[in-house]
């Protein structure tokens, strides 16, 4: 059993004006409108950001060291090359802020995003009908997407509205028959 130690926090390491990873999708997100932002609260989508985020900087930590709250943790006295090909800071410290400063937060939020089927009708089918809704929710169900985030009230009228997550949508979407070029025509 190896003794353990910590390297460091999020404040400290990675951003000084941040308490932790979980802080730092807070920051990104209060740029939104507030509507969506309650929206991102109340469907649980902004957990599960955290959640991708946090998942995506322990993939780029050397072996043997997590982040545990807002606190790196990881072996007391590694092995001389146990964190080469890592980059480190001017005093030959593990550089946290240069491993995560690769991770796209952006894509993390763009792809949990919850959208209605207003949404999913406007801004992915791009439908022009009337009520573009109807039109997401025949191809959502034709396509056996589900809502990802449940049924949430609607803002203005109360009624239950479905919520799915963007990237299940984008891609079955994405992979519908009728994508793509016509093989059926091929060598005419």
């Amino acid at each position: 059993m190896s003794t353990t130690t910590s390297y460091g926090t999020w404040t400290n390491r990675v951003n000084n004006y941040s308490t932790s990873p979980d802080a730092d999708v807070l920051d990104y997100i209060n740029g939104g409108d507030s509507d969506w932002q309650e929206l991102l609260e109340a469907s649980g989508a902004l957990s599960r950001i955290q959640s991708e985020y946090r998942d995506a900087i322990e993939a780029v930590l050397p072996p043997g060291i997590s982040l545990c709250g807002d606190e790196f943790i990881g072996p007391w006295q590694p092995a001389e090359d146990e964190f080469d090909g890592y980059p480190v800071d001017e005093l030959d410290n593990l550089d946290f802020a240069a491993m995560v400063q690769e991770i796209d937060l952006a894509s993390i939020v763009d792809r949990n995003e919850p959208l209605t089927l207003e949404d999913i009708g406007r801004d992915e089918l791009k439908s022009t009908a009337k009520e573009p809704a109807k039109a997401a929710s025949k191809a959502m169900s034709r396509l056996q997407v589900k809502p990802a985030y449940g049924y949430h009230p609607h803002p203005g009228s109360g009624r239950p509205q479905a919520l799915y997550r963007a990237e299940d949508v984008r891609t079955a979407l994405a992979t519908r028959p009728g994508q793509g070029a016509r093989t059926d025509k091929a060598g005419e």
